[in-house]
């Protein structure tokens, strides 16, 4: 039969470099300055694999050698994975040896085979179980928590691992005229799962969806860079992030006054779009994009890790996500 689901620990890591936008305007050549930037994404900082020299002098138009160039600098998905894993089980007060079942997430993979999720078990010193990547992009968090969610609690090990990381600036275009510098970060999250032991953070997950018909609307080339119909995106992540907060409220019960709120970390000023809309206290907002920027499915449940100690018993969160496919998903958590 299914139980309810724990979150033990939490926790997420960034690489080195930071890229603040003095350094993309003045030294890589972005064109649209800051205005746009405050007018459009409210972004002031994000971090990258990447070293300012190597963005600086290539402009990345070489994906392929932005992955040699990380790897030597040793700073990979996996890398800030085992960091943030490495939080995530020092929290939940969990050895790598109780760990069952790593699932994982990268959309940025710098190996076609082994699976990431494989890599992080070796890495930790997890036990042997059937470790694998479930990947839907931005909205892997809330597809991990589904998929455990909803699974028979005999089945599952005592805990799990969930692991959501991604280098997107090794596919990012730097050259003048791209707006996608401005836009993506590298960076993990990690989340120390169970539903056979009660845990600090009970956690309800309740939609995912996918619109297979926007699949194109956003695609990384495997020898490519990211891309993207901004507009359309965008306008579809502002209304289905609405439409979820209000149906997960609505079935719980909640007003906007008793909870707090985490978003996909798209943009900032797409976040304060949906505020605006649903008329939503800006100080129980919680999230970092402005200072990390978009590190695609790590952003929502990084948010939950840099605001653990925050959290207070009986405090109430739902949360929202969004990702290529077009994919959605959202539910509701409680601190007990």
């Amino acid at each position: 039969m299914r139980g309810s689901l724990y979150i033990h620990g939490v926790g997420s890591a960034l690489p080195k470099t930071e890229i603040t936008n003095d350094f993309l305007h003045r030294e890589a050549g972005l064109e649209k300055g800051q205005d746009w930037v405050d007018s459009r994404l409210g972004i002031n900082l994000r971090y990258s694999v990447l070293s300012l020299d190597y963005i600086r002098e290539t402009k990345n138009k070489n994906p392929n050698q932005a992955v040699l160039h990380a790897r030597a600098r040793g700073e990979t998905p996996l890398s800030l994975a085992v960091l943030a894993a490495k939080e995530a089980l020092a929290r939940a007060q969990v050895s790598p040896r109780q760990i069952g079942w790593v699932i994982a997430n990268c959309d940025t993979p710098f190996e076609t085979i082994p699976c990431l999720a494989n890599q992080i078990a070796g890495e930790i010193g997890a036990r042997p179980g059937p470790h694998c990547d479930i990947n839907s992009a931005c909205s892997s968090f809330s597809l991990h928590m589904k998929v455990l969610a909803d699974m028979e609690t005999e089945r599952l090990p005592e805990f799990v691992l969930c692991v959501q990381s991604s280098a997107y600036t090794t596919r990012t275009d730097y050259s003048p005229k791209s707006v996608d510098g401005y836009i993506w970060g590298d960076g993990a999250a990690a989340e120390v799962v169970s539903a056979r032991h009660l845990g600090r953070l009970k956690i309800e997950p309740m939609i995912f969806e996918t619109k297979s018909e926007g699949a194109d609307e956003i695609v990384i080339d495997a020898v490519g860079h990211f891309r993207q119909n901004g507009a359309a995106v965008r306008e579809f992540s502002i209304r289905k992030t609405c439409e979820m907060f209000e149906e997960i409220a609505q079935k719980k019960g909640l007003y906007a006054e008793e909870c707090y709120t985490i978003a996909h970390q798209a943009n900032f000023v797409m976040q304060n779009s949906i505020l605006d809309h649903l008329k939503l206290p800006v100080e129980r907002h919680l999230r970092n994009v402005r200072e990390q920027g978009n590190i695609a499915a790590a952003g929502c449940p990084s948010v939950l890790a840099q605001n653990w100690e925050k959290f207070k018993k009986g405090s109430r969160i739902v949360y929202a996500v969004l990702g290529a496919g077009l994919a959605w998903g959202g539910g509701y958590m409680e601190v007990l």
